[in-house]
């Protein structure tokens, strides 16, 4: 009976410290992100507080210091991959993937790391020479969804408020320093 007291006891206080007691649990950068065109990506919106974001995300994240707007990096802790989001007078005015984040796609299947096909090119969308990719956009609105691509295969995805760069998400994160590797594009 005692040993079953302290298994019980040692449980709830588990269960206590990762905050699953409580109903309090961080928020974290999902490995599964979706882009939904025009709307979200990974539950992202534009003109989204950081408040929201960080709702949505977590506040696991790091702050550009070579960025010319406000820009929060979420980057995995295994692997040089994340998103990041830009902020413009508090408000989100970009969403996009750093890196090749494995698990992430659209809403309509299309998958980091696929090959692009003419099916999936649409002649509707403007392309973009980005350092080390290209984008492929489509304007919605006053919102601009990219698909990042790289030597025929789906780098990564983005959303930006019509007139923003589409060409955000840096060429290559370094291990250690990620903040330094960031460069906004002036396009």
């Amino acid at each position: 009976m005692m040993l079953w007291r302290r298994v019980v006891i040692g449980g709830l206080a588990a269960l206590a410290l990762t905050g699953v007691a409580s109903g309090k649990t961080e928020a974290l950068l999902p490995t599964r992100g979706v882009l939904i065109g025009g709307v979200s990506l990974a539950d992202v919106q534009l003109g989204d507080s950081p408040r929201a974001v960080e709702l949505a995300w977590g506040t696991n994240h790091m702050s550009c210091g070579n960025c010319r707007l406000r820009t929060w990096l979420f980057i995995y802790p295994n692997r040089p991959a994340g998103a990041a989001v830009a902020f413009d007078r508090g408000q989100a005015v970009a969403v996009f993937t750093i890196g090749q984040p494995s698990g992430w796609r659209t809403a309509g299947g299309l998958w980091v790391g696929a090959r692009m096909t003419a099916a999936h090119s649409s002649a509707g969308m403007d392309r973009s020479d980005c350092a080390g990719y290209d984008a492929l956009s489509r304007r919605d609105g006053d919102v601009v969804t990219s698909i990042y691509t790289r030597a025929g295969s789906v780098y990564g995805f983005g959303l930006s408020l019509a007139g923003r760069p589409v060409c955000q998400s840096p060429e290559r994160l370094l291990s250690d320093t990620p903040a330094t590797a960031i460069a906004w594009s002036g396009r």
